[in-house]
């Protein structure tokens, strides 16, 4: 008992350094991934079937536009590229170098509502500022180093104690390292997301409609604790702490552009 005890602190120890080197580090170089991304991009427009909806695609690239006009300062020289991609999933995602996919199915939940979208995109947007996919990356190098480590660790106990190594690196890097690094950058995300969309001049309470329709659709409910991004209740409560700010930012662009906001 003793020994798998010191065995256990041994590989949670070894985690723990993974962890404070790794963690909300970017290793990668940009311009590589930027380069890898916008093949795969180009890969997945021929792939999956891309929506012939040309209002969708005329409205989610006014909006990203007006939203990297904003985060420019951020992420300058991105070459930004909107597509919609004819799929009933609600869902967007966005890659190293500025490409940007919004489904079909998520303008459709949206109700067409500019300012939901916008939400959406200055999320997806902010991603892309805070350099989140080669962070992502780079703390998956660290967890497989962390594993090679073990096993040259373990390469003289018996195969009983190297199959509960393995077994417990596995659960230890999952929980304790790789999705609460995910859910910290969706934290990141929603809110520097939701002042892109509100400096752009859309309105950030629209945030707040949106996750509520994905509050309503979503049929299955995974644990927080074991969730990638936020529960949908949770992010809502994040939301509304921050749309004081949030609306401030929103009036202000309003009537920079001579425009009236929303009551």
């Amino acid at each position: 008992m003793i020994k798998v005890n010191r065995l256990l602190v041994g590989f949670f120890a070894l985690l723990f350094i993974l962890g404070v080197l790794g963690c909300g580090v970017a290793m990668m170089s940009d311009e590589r991934l930027a380069r890898q991304s916008k093949a795969q991009f180009t890969q997945m427009k021929k792939k999956d079937p891309v929506s012939k909806n040309q209002g969708y695609q005329r409205m989610v690239e006014k909006i990203g536009k007006r939203i990297t006009a904003v985060a420019r300062v951020d992420v300058p020289g991105t070459e930004w590229e909107f597509v919609v991609f004819d799929k009933s999933e609600p869902n967007a995602f966005a890659m190293p170098g500025g490409k940007v996919g919004v489904n079909a199915g998520l303008i459709e939940l949206a109700g067409e509502d500019e300012d939901e979208i916008a939400a959406v995109i200055g999320h997806e947007v902010a991603h892309v500022a805070k350099r989140h996919s080669n962070k992502r990356m780079s703390q998956g190098v660290g967890v497989a180093l962390g594993g090679i480590i073990l096993d040259t660790a373990m390469r003289n106990k018996s195969s009983g104690d190297r199959a509960l190594a393995r077994s417990a690196y596995g659960v230890g890097s999952t929980l304790g390292a790789v999705l609460p690094f995910s859910r910290s950058q969706e934290r990141e995300a929603d809110d520097l997301g939701l002042f892109y969309s509100a400096k752009a001049g859309y309105d950030p309470r629209a945030s707040i409609r949106f996750w509520q329709k994905m509050k309503t659709k979503s049929r299955r409910k995974m644990p927080q604790f074991l969730s990638t991004h936020p529960d949908s209740g949770k992010r809502i409560e994040y939301l509304q702490s921050r749309m004081p700010y949030a609306l401030t930012l929103y009036r202000s662009a309003k009537k920079a552009r001579g425009e009236v906001p929303k009551p």
